[in-house]
């Protein structure tokens, strides 16, 4: 099944693994699917505005417990591209869709 295509019910619960609903086509041909529920533990579902540095900063602070530098946040950004880069809808790591899963991996923390 191709990008852009309208989902049922059932095809939506196999591709995303959880109960989902799909809408009609929406930017550039893609399919947002709404999850119901929060994500599960070490992913985010992209909301409008987001992008990956953003995602990997707020993911970072999470963690720490306080805000992240960007000496702290850019080695995991990178990382966090590098574990979603295949699964973008766009395949471009500075253009991520609103409803689209992106994966957290857990970060190296090093030895604090």
């Amino acid at each position: 099944m191709g990008w852009g295509q309208s989902l049922g019910l059932a095809t939506a619960l196999v591709l995303v693994g959880s109960v989902a609903g799909a809408a009609s086509s929406g930017v550039n041909g893609f399919v947002p699917v709404a999850i119901e529920g929060a994500p599960g533990e070490g992913t985010v579902v992209v909301e409008p505005g987001d992008h990956l540095w953003k995602i990997s900063e707020a993911e970072l602070a999470r963690r720490l417990g306080r805000s992240a530098g960007p000496d702290e946040v850019a080695p995991y950004w990178l990382t966090v591209i590098d574990a979603n880069r295949d699964s973008l809808h766009s395949g471009d790591p500075d253009l991520i869709y609103p409803g689209e899963l992106i994966t957290l991996p857990a970060p190296s923390l090093g030895g604090g």
